[in-house]
């Protein structure tokens, strides 16, 4: 107990410290998921109909604004922002939003230590800990109003206690796996993968390879148990989206199956058929699995595996991969890793896998732990002299080490924003959208007029104006677009479309755009411009 303790104090430390250094979310899924807490609140305290005054992609672009809100992300991020907003009201909203990120964030550790000490020792559960708390990439995200948290924090507890479920043949574990998984598919679409492991490992019994399905009841009552529990916890969601949408899977999500290029999200109107993705050829199809593959891998390695951890945790997953606290997590990262490279292509290599990849961080790094101490040992039987509890030591101080210097750099690049790194720094990120939002109020505009900007959800998060994002092709899409959605006013920054770029730098060629002032740096100028009828 005494080291959970510890541990879970060392992570609100370093995920507190990491938010009170964030003051703005800084990209548009944090933006987006912060603006979804601001209208839970308002929905909770003065029944505000759940709508957004936005679109970030024209996926499934509806007729107008508002739209129904998550049309293409699910809602738990949003739902954990708004408590957080309501439990502590005199902070300011994105301050309050984090702290139950900080939170959940603290009980990964958790989790990696539990399943390390099942698989060796407590020395094993205790570097398994410390590595997940000082994860480098997901560190600067753990406090952020984002899915990775929520997703990790529920698709690893219900990977765990599935574990547990095997190894105990506990039913309770098994109800309370599918209501984490429930909670992993309200924070992530593919959370559904969750729920699916889950019900597949129920079926088996303990340390069975290969996997046979239990003859007689238990099996089944554990699979029933796990599916009533998930069920549970999604219903309301899915009868609202039933409502709202006419499905239970909302309309934005599973068109991205086909994605020929990842700006395909941005055209208007959106073409993603099967038919236009198949025409495009195969050469062109499988191009891009093939830097999905190499992409996604390269993330298992740096942001998974913390780059020099990869050795370490795939001897641990190729010893072990078959114990029942690996066994769920393994299933879980293969599916997962098909699902993000050879279906969602684009959105997997793009976000999707770093995303839902967090979950399993804590079974890395306590396969990682095994696997270091097997590197030790099988050294130490080819070199006398070496002495083992040494080395031990030696290692796994270095390994921490290691992570906490990389996480302390990723921190700085990212967050607070170190001189000649090239990376604009998250709370300075958007700071232009504040200036701009300015000279809209000083021009009379009303909040309710809609913009045409990159980051819809940012500008909205800045200004209180809603709108559409740049589409991705030409200046005639932009004005069609435009048109479609009754935009007034457009802001063009050096962030555009390859179609766009006469457009940035050379000037409209419509009369109908006119150039009302320029924000930003000379050798980054932002444009305002007004958008005739």
């Amino acid at each position: 107990m005494g080291d959970l303790l510890l541990l879970f104090a060392l992570g609100l430390v370093v995920n507190g410290a990491v938010a009170a250094l964030t003051s703005s979310p800084g990209y548009t899924d944090a933006y987006y998921y912060a603006n979804g807490g601001t209208w839970f609140v308002a929905w909770l305290t003065r029944g505000r109909p759940l709508t957004e005054p936005y679109l970030w992609n024209y996926a499934a672009a509806p007729p107008a604004l508002p739209t129904p809100a998550f049309a293409y992300w699910q809602p738990l991020p949003s739902m954990i922002a708004a408590l957080g907003m309501v439990a502590f009201p005199a902070l300011p909203p994105f301050d309050a939003a984090q702290i139950p990120f900080v939170l959940l964030a603290a009980i990964l550790p958790l989790i990696a230590y539990i399943v390390g000490m099942r698989l060796g020792e407590r020395r094993y559960g205790l570097l398994a800990g410390l590595l997940t708390i000082f994860s480098g990439y997901y560190v600067i995200y753990g406090a952020l109003t984002e899915s990775f948290t929520p997703f990790a924090a529920a698709a690893a507890g219900a990977l765990a206690l599935a574990s547990w479920g095997r190894v105990t043949g506990r039913r309770i574990a098994w109800a309370l796996s599918g209501g984490c998984a429930a909670l992993a598919h309200l924070a992530r679409a593919d959370g559904v993968l969750v729920i699916g492991v889950v019900a597949l490992i129920a079926s088996f019994p303990p340390a069975a390879l290969p996997l046979k399905p239990t003859r007689g009841s238990r099996g089944q009552v554990n699979v029933a148990l796990s599916l009533l529990t998930y069920l549970l916890v999604m219903a309301p969601w899915l009868a609202r989206n039933i409502a709202v949408f006419g499905s239970v899977q909302p309309p934005g999500g599973l068109s991205t199956l086909w994605l020929i290029d990842y700006n395909d999200l941005f055209s208007y109107p959106a073409h993603l058929t099967p038919a236009r993705y198949l025409a495009a050829g195969l050469p062109v199809i499988l191009r891009a699995k093939g830097a999905a593959l190499l992409g996604n891998l390269a993330t298992f390695v740096g942001a998974q595996n913390l780059i020099f951890m990869t050795p370490f945790s795939l001897i641990g997953l190729g010893r072990r991969w078959r114990q029942e606290w690996l066994l769920p997590a393994a299933l879980y990262g293969a599916a997962l890793f098909v699902a993000m490279t050879f279906a969602f292509t684009l959105p997997g290599v793009r976000g999707g896998w770093l995303h839902s990849g967090a979950a399993l961080v804590p079974f890395l790094m306590a396969a990682g732990a095994a696997g270091l101490n097997d590197a030790i040992r099988w050294v130490a039987q080819r070199r006398s002299g070496w002495n083992v509890a040494n080395a031990r030591k030696v290692f796994s101080g270095a390994a921490t080490v290691f992570a906490l210097a990389l996480t302390l750099w990723l921190v700085a690049r990212s967050v607070i924003g170190l001189p000649f790194s090239g990376q604009i720094a998250w709370n300075q990120a958007d700071a232009v959208y504040g200036e701009i939002g300015a000279a809209l109020d000083e021009m009379g505009v009303s909040p309710t007029t809609p913009v045409m900007v990159n980051n819809p959800p940012g500008f909205y998060w800045h200004t209180g104006h809603g709108g559409v994002p740049l589409p991705s092709g030409d200046e005639t899409m932009l004005l069609r677009a435009a048109d479609a959605y009754r935009v007034s006013y457009l802001v063009v920054d050096q962030n555009v479309a390859a179609p766009l770029i006469p457009l940035y730098e050379d000037g409209p060629e419509s009369e109908r755009l006119a150039l009302l002032k320029t924000f930003g740096s000379a050798s980054g100028p932002v444009y305002l411009y007004r958008i005739a009828p």
